[in-house]
């Protein structure tokens, strides 16, 4: 039964493992074989910019492979566990079990459990004592990696800080043991003299009576804190540009360039804004070539500047300027996803705008100004009114506002006063020629490690569902809607965000129980995870339902993020009394502690004149024309597995990284016009399908055609091209008729060559006058005749058959309803076999 499915399991993993500028080295020719391992689905995992990076500086290196894996879905976990498949990684198809060191991603707090599915799908044990050197070595980092407690004692070795940092060196050290053949220990000890690689089993924890920490005990001499690595200047790191090109949509679905890391605005609440201290801008020459190489490898249409603030970048107003200058006409846009509304100008705000209109989002936090001074946002309502008044007045027509609920010191007018502003911002765009829409989403306040708010309590399930009620009984219709997270969600990533080790045993309860993908509700159990800490005896109001003092030790204390205690304590007390503090960039020096001014210090960009090539603008005013071409092209093998959507981004980009200029539509979000013929379903491989596009100047057929090729993924091949009047008619005005190819396959009894079940089955369905089923589209269902839907069936030599539709039948039903019906198979039967459209037209 197992061989039964694996070449289905081989080929979806194989397909998205093939992905555009995926790395695939031979296993055998490399010294050491690398998991890079994301605790969230493929459509998540892709979206992490960390994760990219990490791949890219591994596969540079001709001995290392690194190759990737993803939290597999409800459905591909229940086929792995039912046939016995072990998880695998998608470029190679290699067992998890068979890598030397396997990565883990700790991005939040919610994926934890399914760290432990992904070690239970692999057959690896969950708890490092119980993995001989005979195991991969595992190991963690990102953002939870400053506590990483709840889940310590599932790993190896966790690294703290900036990966890039410190990656090769693990690896390099990896390397040195398995050549000298040490045991896991001496592996242990060689880490732990790499700075910012903690080795939790180095650490003995002792607790008091009543569950708080009596003593974080260290195991090795000069071993008793972990302090973070830091990239000291982002110039001098490289940036990956080659970047995965998914098939499929992502969350993120763009080229996502870091232009800064690190944020000095010292917002309380904020763990990054802590934790990735100092500031380090790269410069705007690196960040132009950076844009520059990724358009002509990935053939994004968007470019996305990630930074935790990146309005506050030095020179993001000249910046912007000079990317649209290049690229607007090319129809690229560029997106600044984290901006505080102080820095969102109208100048700002008219490039933006220049290609398509990307989302805003305004984030408040806070209702009142004494609440937005107590958490150090730093802005006023007079700022964010005027902001807002700029985005609606340059043409937007929604904003998303963003606050949080449950922040210390709140009162109930705190919370009335989401409502007040979020009227306040709704009444900048009246006036406008068309009605503006606000969307609030509401977050509840999760105490960090970490931060200043580190000491503080969590509000109660019963508290949080009260002030939604509040907000949902007035935020409601009147062009304002409301986003809430499940409060149960919030109680549960602030248990664990603040967690310590007796939460593992928690955890492996709780996926036992059946836990996992708990930040998708519709997965989300909350009784089993009562379950699991009722069987644990430990209470979930301990950890996060009381304030810590500032003498109690805190789980985390080993680990240092450079900024100090006393600083954070000093913040706290700052925050309680409603009192700011200012920006370092510009106020001068806080004393958080984390800069030496000598490796590690702010790196600030000098700001440059906004250059405009004249080649850009020569560009712009030149009269363009173009020329309509229609190509044939084949669909086959994994090819088959891209829906219609996912096969016109994947033209799409070619052709931008083919530097062929297609004509765009016009309005508020320019599309290039390629234009495919009917859509051919999943699953369906095809011999001959069509595609219009109008291009800029004049091509040869064979010029026009290569190109593509050169840039199409397996399975996908232009045989034919040709032009046409580009008023000439649609692409379905031509197809007549439509023929399907079908193949017997030897795993289903009644189609095996030795039966005559295919031959009488056939014979049955084109003696029938007509034969009605149900079929669903858009508007509801309706019956349909099959039988007159199918002109003839005609079986070959080789017990494949052809089915010819009348014209103007193809959208009617899917092939694979069609060959269910004449075969009078099962659905999960029809899915083995080989459907090919062999001709249309």
């Amino acid at each position: 039964m197992v061989t039964e499915f694996l070449p289905l399991v081989s080929k979806l993993t194989r397909y998205l493992g093939n992905e555009i500028n995926s790395v695939h080295k031979d296993l055998k020719g490399v010294d050491l074989t690398f998991a890079l391992a994301f605790p969230d689905v493929y459509e998540i995992g892709m979206s992490y910019v960390g994760f990219q990076i990490l791949y890219d500086i591994l596969n540079k290196r001709e001995d290392i492979a690194a190759e990737r894996v993803y939290t597999p879905w409800v459905d591909m976990e229940n086929l792995l566990r039912t046939k016995g498949i072990p998880l695998s990684s998608l470029e190679s198809s290699l067992p998890l079990k068979d890598f030397d060191i396997i990565g883990f991603t700790l991005p939040y707090e919610l994926c934890y459990t399914n760290i432990l599915n992904m070690l239970d799908l692999s057959g690896i044990p969950f708890l490092a004592k119980d993995r001989d050197k005979s195991w991969p070595l595992i190991v963690a980092g990102g953002s939870c990696a400053f506590n990483p407690e709840p889940v310590a004692d599932f790993f190896d070795a966790i690294v703290l800080g900036d990966g890039e940092e410190v990656i090769l060196e693990v690896c390099d050290c990896f390397k040195d043991w398995k050549k000298n053949g040490g045991e896991k220990e001496d592996l242990y000890r060689n880490l732990s003299e790499l700075r910012g690689v903690y080795i939790p089993s180095f650490f003995d924890i002792r607790y008091h009576s009543d569950g708080t920490i009596e003593e974080i005990v260290p195991l090795r001499e000069n071993y008793s804190t972990i302090k973070k690595r830091a990239v000291s200047d982002l110039n001098k790191v490289d940036y990956p540009t080659k970047l995965i090109i998914p098939f499929m949509k992502i969350i993120h679905d763009r080229a996502s360039l870091e232009i800064a890391r690190g944020c000095t605005k010292g917002c309380r609440f904020c763990q990054a804004g802590m934790t990735y201290r100092p500031v380090r801008e790269r410069s705007p020459e690196v960040i132009k070539d950076i844009t520059k190489r990724a358009i002509e490898q990935t053939g994004h249409q968007e470019i996305s500047l990630l930074s935790l603030n990146t309005g506050d970048y030095s020179c993001i107003s000249d910046l912007m300027a000079d990317l649209m200058a290049r690229y607007s006409e090319e129809n690229i846009a560029v997106s600044l996803p984290s901006l505080r509304p102080e820095t969102l100008t109208p100048r700002l705000i008219d490039e933006i705008k220049r290609v398509r209109k990307t989302g805003i989002t305004i984030a408040p936090e806070a209702g009142t100004q004494r609440l937005r001074d107590t958490i150090n946002k730093g802005i006023t309502e007079e700022e964010i009114l005027a902001t807002t008044k700029n985005v609606f007045t340059a043409g937007w027509k929604a904003i998303k506002l963003y606050f949080m609920i449950g922040l210390p010191t709140e009162k109930e007018e705190d919370v009335e006063g989401i409502v007040e502003l979020s009227g306040k911002i709704l009444s900048c765009g009246k006036g406008m020629n068309s009605p503006r829409n606000i969307n609030v989403s509401v977050s509840t306040f999760v105490p960090k490690p970490q931060t200043p708010f580190q000491w503080e309590s969590q509000i109660s399930l019963e508290e949080i569902i009260q002030k939604h009620n509040l907000l949902k009984s007035k935020l409601s219709g009147n062009r304002l809607s409301l986003k809430w997270q499940d409060p149960r969600l919030s109680i549960l990533e602030g248990i664990f965000s603040r967690g310590d080790r007796r939460l593992s045993n928690v955890l492996i309860d709780a996926q036992r129980y059946g836990c996992r993908l708990d930040g998708w509700t519709e997965h989300f159990r909350y009784d089993l995870w009562e379950k699991a800490f009722m069987d644990a005896g430990l209470d979930m109001d301990f950890y996060n339902r009381r304030k810590r003092s500032y003498d109690e030790a805190l789980p985390w204390d080993h680990l240092d993020c450079l900024v100090s205690k006393e600083f954070l304590a000093s913040e706290r007390e700052r925050g309680l009394n409603a009192v700011l503090t200012p920006d370092c960039r510009t106020e001068g020096c806080t004393n958080c502690e984390v800069c030496d001014n000598k490796n590690l210090k702010l790196v600030i960009s000098s700001p440059v004149l906004q250059r405009k090539p004249s080649e850009y603008l020569n560009r712009k005013q030149a009269v363009r024309s173009y020329r309509k071409y229609r190509l044939q092209f084949s669909k086959l093998d994994d090819a088959r597995f891209l829906s219609h959507l996912e096969l016109i981004n994947v033209f799409s980009r070619a052709v931008r990284r083919a530097k062929i200029h297609v004509r765009y539509s016009k309005g508020f979000h320019p599309l290039p016009r390629i234009i495919f013929g009917g859509a051919l379903p999943v699953g369906i491989e095809s011999l001959s399908e069509y595609v219009d596009m109008e291009v800029e100047g004049y091509r040869g057929h064979d010029e026009l055609k290569d190109k593509l090729n050169k840039e199409l993924p397996p399975g996908l091949r232009i045989f034919n091209c040709w032009e046409i009047p580009l008023k000439s008619n649609p692409i379905s005005d031509n197809i007549r008729k439509i023929k399907y190819l079908v193949f017997p396959n030897e795993k289903i009894k009644t189609l095996s060559p030795d039966c005559n079940t295919l031959k009488e089955s056939v014979a049955s369905f084109l003696n029938k006058d007509s034969l009605f089923v149900l079929h669903k589209k858009k508007g509801g269902v309706r019956k349909v005749d099959l039988r007159f839907i199918v002109e003839d069936v005609k079986l070959r030599d080789d017990l494949s058959f052809e089915i010819s539709l009348r014209h103007g039948m193809a959208t009617d039903i899917k092939p694979f309803k069609l060959v269910e019906h004449i075969l009078n198979l099962e659905d999960n039967q029809v899915k083995l076999l080989r459907i090919l459209r062999a001709e249309a037209g």
